[in-house]
This record gives structure tokens, sequence and C-alpha cells, in this order.
């Protein structure tokens, strides 16, 4: 049971929230809540609000960052971008954020999944609309089809799809379709693959797929603990870099990302602001898709190695005890931080939508035409671990 105390004082501190310059807070909704239950949080401007049962309706807005718990589910309608009727359900332990713009005259929702399971059920799209799945290494491209996208512990994604088609490309340039009768697959250091099945049987191949995936991550979490311990390592001084970086450019962005966001500001003007603080930004893009990803998978192990799963010696003188020993310390402050800095992207969209002319392209931060073409994240962490097969495998 929830304190009622404790919520009466949240509801009074997010009220003030909303008191604060209402530009900030002015876009446009991307989407609902139409559904949710156990602990479920969300990053908006910089903070962390977390969400309660009574909270169905509430409004999401671009760069929003949903988190749920062990029992955390919720379901979302999106209304913005054309979108309107499109169902998702989240899953339990999965995590995500909005990423939307227009691109080339096409109104776009992208999907940035960091962790965990999300299910569409997307209404027909017309010729001038997108709704793009991002993961670290593959972007799930949809018109109108009822899909779900996976990501197993050691970084792997399952594709299945009842009804319509996905397109799924991944960081090779390889596509892949999938169907119902065919689901795609994108392994630990592998090309995507297309594995056909039954009609039908999209969701008991996904059960399946889930248990197989679950097994070969503990038979090898020793090397996919250290290959994701080394890669967070080595991508945090980057990160904590762009990050101080756009903290120097942080009063820019208040105050014309505010002004942005409010549509009074003077397109020539604001080019020109954006011309300031591009190089901070362009500076963050570069890393931000491998660290966040890194520290979303970081985060799935640790729970694993708490149980005693994956131990095993980082470098020379580290251990894995000690990197999740540190990483526990540092993780509610990098949140923060990475909050702080989905706030800033929000900011700097604003600049670039007000920058543009009515009715021209204002690109979301990963296609921002200034900044060169989108990114996908990082690699997965090559392990040299047998696949082995299930003896039980009904396919």
């Amino acid at each position: 049971m929830k304190n009622t105390d404790s919520k009466v004082f949240f509801r009074f501190v997010f009220i003030l929230m909303l008191a604060v310059p209402a530009a900030v807070f002015a876009a446009e909704p991307v989407g609902r809540i139409v559904y949710l239950e156990g602990a479920v949080d969300l990053q908006r401007d910089g903070e962390l609000l977390e969400l309660w049962d009574s909270d169905i309706g509430f409004e999401l807005n671009n760069y929003d960052f949903i988190e749920t718990g062990s029992d955390g589910f919720v379901e979302l309608e999106l209304d913005g971008f054309g979108t309107r009727g499109t169902k998702i359900k989240i899953d339990n332990c999965t995590s995500f954020y909005f990423d939307s713009g227009r691109v080339s005259g096409q109104t776009q929702q992208n999907i940035v999944m960091l962790s965990g399971s999300l299910s569409f059920k997307v209404n027909r799209l017309t010729g001038s609309e997108e709704l793009n799945v991002r993961t670290e290494s593959t972007i799930m491209g949809v018109r109108g089809t009822d899909f779900t996208v996976k990501r197993a512990p050691e970084g792997s994604i399952l594709v299945t799809c009842v009804e319509g088609k996905v397109s799924c490309e991944d960081d090779r340039k390889i596509e892949r379709f999938a169907m119902p009768g065919s689901v795609v697959e994108k392994k630990n250091g592998s090309s995507l693959s297309r594995i056909d099945i039954d009609r039908g049987d999209e969701n008991l191949y996904s059960a399946y797929w889930t248990g197989k995936r679950e097994e070969i991550f503990k038979a090898g979490a020793e090397t996919f603990v250290k290959g994701y311990a080394v890669q967070y390592n080595n991508y945090l001084p980057r990160f904590l870099n762009a990050y101080e970086k756009v903290l120097s450019a942080a009063p820019v962005l208040e105050t014309y990302g505010r002004e942005g966001a409010s549509g009074t500001g003077f397109s020539a003007r604001l080019m020109s602001v954006k011309s300031e603080v591009t190089d901070e930004m362009i500076t963050m893009r570069s890393i931000l898709p491998l660290f966040e990803h890194a520290f979303y998978a970081v985060q799935v192990l640790e729970k694993y190695h708490s149980q005693g799963i994956g131990r095993t010696a980082i470098g020379r003188n580290s251990s894995s005890d000690d990197f999740f020993k540190e990483f526990s310390i540092e993780k509610a402050g990098m949140k923060k931080k990475l909050a702080e800095v989905r706030y800033f992207i929000k900011l700097y969209v604003n600049i670039s939508r007000a920058a543009s002319p009515a009715g021209t392209d204002y690109p979301s931060f990963f296609d921002d035409m200034m900044m060169g073409p989108s990114a996908l994240g990082g690699s997965i962490p090559s392990a040299s671990v047998p696949e082995g097969r299930l003896q039980t495998s009904p396919f």
C-alpha cells in the first residue's frame, strides 16, 4: 500500500513544477497513459516522477522516459503525429523514451527501447507517417501491424508479428521482415536472421525464445558481464565529458528552448542560437546512444549478479563485485544525468523546430540534418558462448 501523505506531497510538488515557465511544458503530447499498475517511473525535463494508479489519462511528451519495475506494467495510446489509436504495452523491467520529429516531409515517432519488452498495435499509417522502434543494434519500421520487440539479458533481439509486416534493419544494413509465420532475430554478434515458424505460433515461439536466451545467458554470464562492464567503463568518461559540455550550453538552451516551445521566437535568431550550441549537442549525440544502452544493459545484469550469476574478474585488479558495487552507488546520479540530457535535447529540438520555416521539417535529435545521418546505438559486446540447442524445442 502506497503512503497517502507521500502521494499528497508528490502531487503538491508536481503542481509546483507545472507552475514554472509554462512554455517548457507547452509541447504537443505524443500520447497518454490508458492503464498502469505496479512500480512505474517517468523522467521528464530532468526530474523523476513516480506514476500512480490514479494517473490514467496522464499525457506524455517528447523525450519522456518510462521505466517499469519488476511488477510494473503500462499501456499507452499514441495520439501525436497522426498515430492516434496506436497502443503500446510496456512489460515489467522495461525502459524506453520518445524521440519525435518530421523528416523529409514525414511525421516520425521514434521509440528508443533500452531494455525489456514492448508490444505494439499500430493503426494503418499514411504514406507521410512513420513509427520506428530503435534498439542498440536494430531499427524496426512499421506501417500498420501488431508486433512485439523483446531484448534478452545478453542483448539479443526478437521481433514477432501477428498481423502486417515489420521492416527490421541492423547496424550492418541487413534488412529482414517479421510477419505472421516469420520472426526476426538479432543474436549477439550476428546479423539479422529470419526464422520461419507455423503461422499462429508467434507467441509460443516468443516464450520459447525467451527461455532459450535466458539459458544461454546464464551459461556464459561471466563473458557477458565482463563485456558490458568494459564497454560501460570505456563509454563513461566520454559521456561525462559530453555532459559537462552540454551543461555549459544550458543557459542558452533553457532560454531559447522555452521560447521555441512557446512558438513566439524569431526563426532567424533561433537559427543563429542553434548554431551556437550545435557543437555541444554533436558531442553528446556521438556518445549518448552508446552510453545509455550500455548503462541499461548493465542495470539488467546487476539483478542477475546479485543472485550470484556472472561473477568474474573485470580487469587485472578489479572484480565484478567491485564493478557492481560502484555501479550501484552511481546509478541514481547517472539516471539523473541522463534525465537532464534528455531535457536539454528536448530544448534543442524546440529551438530546431522554431528555427524552421512554418510547414518544413523539424527533425528529431537523432535525425537532425545539421548533425548528419541518424545513428543506432553501440554494438553488443561479443561473447564466445556456445549457442547449443534446447532438446525440448518445439520448432
